[in-house]
């Protein structure tokens, strides 16, 4: 099977194969998102030896002496000798240097899931920094690659501690493949999907890799979506209980709370610790930055017009399949575990309009360096992007725009996102009005495009109002 997207990382990837020197790198991304599938075809098609380690999930009563144990019986398999059993982290990491003790070439030494690796040792990045540092780095053929979910401890004990400053060599948040991946993704594994089947599949799965693998080619987009995610045998209906224990462990419930309160609407974080009933204060800061470490949520800042940066933010479920999942699944979930839905039962339930008018806008989002492609926008031009919003005053009224791409000189791009079935002359009203309260300087212009998913109406095309009508299906298309 062909291998799909991911061409800027494994070029990052290949440069550090030119290096003489040892490597150490790091890979982020939430669960499912393709890491440990990304080092070994980096690896393969490289021709280079790969030795995986990875840490256990998290149980009841599971030890550092289990994972040491683990690490062992996959050292001396690669060593092909007997294992023996090791006292600490210190010894484990001083024998993994023997993997590379007479290498002539290029090697990984993979450590995936290391978060959970480490999880019963308080000193374990310490034991790691100390065996690179005196031994493992000495090697200038060694590639160590690590990696995990729980990117908020990579994040405290690798990227930002001061014992590892000045080592990592490569730094990899890896994402969700874009809606052209996706769609190809699918493509090649038999799927005959139009855009609007399409916008519905990826509505749930987002550009998850493991999430659209499991989605079957002989199955409508509806039945898939019923399999997977109203029947209790199917892939999602448990994973996200599954991917939240295995993350954040039994404080996962607090991360749940917050997920939970946005999954209507993007709030400020004084409005979300409002909701939660809480005190805006550093816990609530910390764990929203788990969350977004995590690939769950997104912060994001406005900024006023002249270019800078507000302290002002909104926060938003950034996960398709997370927000589905609380919106749609949980709720039905006792009663489907007993009388679960046929494959040709209907999902009018869902009310697809709605639904995937806000999925919609987080697929544009999460690719919005496509729509600066679509709309012809050089990036040295661009001086802020994202959604917008103005708080309403005395002086003015409040605003939001789905996605504002402000350019020098003062032009802006407004861009409206729509999914509704087929999009009538109201959509003038509505961008006409926020373009009104749009407070702005002088010299600026405002740039208006729309973005829909299936039919715009003749009275829109005709009034010549938006200087860009964008389909999904050209977001789909970009290969």
């Amino acid at each position: 099977m062909k291998f799909v997207g991911r061409l800027n990382e494994l070029e990052l990837l290949s440069d550090q194969i030119r290096n003489k020197s040892s490597s150490l790198i790091t890979i982020l991304g939430r669960r499912r998102i393709g890491k440990s599938t990304l080092v070994k075809h980096f690896s393969e098609i490289n021709k280079l030896a790969l030795f995986e380690f990875q840490g256990l999930a998290p149980r009841p009563r599971l030890s550092n002496k289990d994972q040491l144990n683990n690490f062992s019986q996959t050292l001396f398999k690669f060593l092909k000798i007997k294992p023996i059993e090791f006292s600490d982290w210190s010894q484990a990491f001083s024998y993994l240097n023997h993997l590379v003790l007479s290498s002539k070439k290029k090697m990984v030494i993979f450590l995936d899931e290391i978060s959970w690796m480490g999880c019963k040792d308080a000193d374990f990045a310490g034991k790691l920094k100390q065996a690179w540092d005196t031994e493992l780095s000495q090697n200038t053929n060694i590639i160590l690659i690590l990696c995990g979910s729980v990117s908020s401890w990579i994040q405290k004990n690798i990227l930002t501690s001061t014992g590892f400053a000045g080592r990592v060599s490569l730094e990899i948040n890896l994402k969700e493949l874009s809606l052209a991946e996706s769609a190809e993704l699918l493509r090649l594994r038999g799927h005959k999907l139009n855009h609007i089947d399409l916008a519905k599949i990826l509505s749930v799965t987002g550009g998850v890799p493991k999430y659209l693998e499991e989605m079957k080619h002989f199955q409508t987009a509806e039945a898939n979506i019923v399999n997977h995610c109203f029947r209790p045998s199917g892939f999602l209906f448990f994973e996200f209980d599954r991917i939240f224990s295995e993350i954040f462990g039994s404080v996962n419930q607090i991360y749940k709370d917050i997920l939970v309160s946005l999954k209507d609407a993007p709030l400020s974080p004084s409005d979300l610790a409002k909701k939660l009933k809480r005190t805006l204060n550093g816990d609530i800061s910390y764990y929203l930055s788990s969350l977004e470490l995590g690939g769950f949520i997104r912060r994001e800042y406005t900024w006023n017009l002249s270019g800078n940066e507000s302290r002002l933010s909104m926060v938003r479920i950034s996960d398709n399949y997370t927000r589905f999942y609380l919106k749609y699944i949980e709720s039905r979930k006792k009663r489907l575990e007993k009388k679960p839905l046929k494959l040709n039962d209907s999902l009018d339930f869902l009310n697809w309009p709605t639904l995937v008018g806000i999925q919609i806008e987080t697929l544009i989002l999460n690719n919005i360096s496509i729509l600066v492609d679509i709309l012809k926008i050089p990036s040295s031009e661009i001086v802020q992007l994202g959604p917008y919003f103005q708080t309403g005053t005395k002086l003015r009224p409040g605003v939001q725009i789905d996605c504002l791409i402000q350019c020098k000189r003062g032009i802006l791009h407004a861009v409206e996102i729509k999914s509704s079935p087929k999009i009538g002359s109201d959509i003038l009203t509505e961008v006409k009005e926020k373009n009104k309260r749009l407070k702005l300087p002088r010299g600026f212009s405002v740039r208006n495009h729309l973005v829909y998913l299936d039919d715009l109406s003749d009275s829109v095309v005709e009034a010549d109002f938006f200087d860009y009508h964008i389909s999904f299906s050209q977001f789909i298309s970009r290969i």
